[in-house]
């Protein structure tokens, strides 16, 4: 087998991979599909060079019974690795920074260690956990927030939990913070990254817990930088 019979061939597992990962028709275009896609944008202009390619080599007719152009091996090498990721997606777990490595802390933790702490490491936000779940998020805005309320107080000697409600996930203007199950697909929950920020809010983390839900287990995290990695 040739170059260019072996180009068509991987590229018909591509096709097949593509339509059967994302429920395409026969009649759609994978290559216009993954452009289209924003996990597959920055590869969008080799990927409609390979459909060029492989049409070329459909369509148009051999000299003397031979292809009038054969793909490189780094060609064919693109296109396993194109299907070998649509075939194969990352699981938000592959990339998470896992629970016993995120800095966190507990709603009895205290509060001006912590917001030390966070200044030291120079960590904007914080998950604050009861019982192992996620309740809240202690970030600037947080103590800004109730120290407008409360008026010029000292935070020394106080524990988290009394601020907790200035730390709820909800009801942020801009801010959002997702949960997912470990299990999800990256490349899905970067579309909902994409669609929230589509909205005018910017997602700054993503919680992964055991059912998906906030009432269950802290067992990764992930930031829209490590979706983009």
């Amino acid at each position: 087998m040739n170059s260019a019979d072996e180009y068509i061939e991987k590229y018909k597992l591509l096709e097949h991979a593509v339509r059967e990962r994302y429920a395409l028709k026969n009649s759609d275009s994978i290559s216009r599909f993954l452009c289209s896609q924003e996990k597959f944008r920055a590869l969008s202009e080799d990927i409609r060079y390979c459909q060029d390619v492989r049409n070329w080599l459909q369509h148009e007719p051999k000299v003397s019974d031979e292809f009038s152009l054969c793909p490189s091996k780094e060609m064919i090498a693109f296109i396993d690795d194109l299907t070998d990721r649509v075939r194969s997606p990352k699981r938000c777990m592959d990339i998470a920074i896992r629970a016993d490595r995120i800095f966190s802390r507990t709603v009895q933790a205290d509060l001006m260690e912590t917001v030390t702490t966070m200044k030291k490491r120079g960590f904007s936000h914080v998950p604050i956990l009861r019982s192992g779940a996620v309740v809240g998020v202690l970030d600037e805005n947080s103590i800004f927030n109730y120290l407008c309320d409360m008026g010029s107080v000292s935070l020394s000697g106080m524990k988290v939990a009394e601020i907790e409600k200035y730390l709820a996930l909800d009801g942020r203007k801009t801010e959002r913070f997702l949960f997912a199950k470990p299990s999800a697909y990256a490349e899905d929950i970067e579309d909902l990254v994409e669609q929230e920020s589509r909205n005018g809010h910017r997602v700054v983390m993503v919680f992964l817990t055991a059912t998906g839900k906030p009432n269950s287990q802290l067992k990764g995290m992930l930031t829209p930088w490590d979706l983009s990695r």
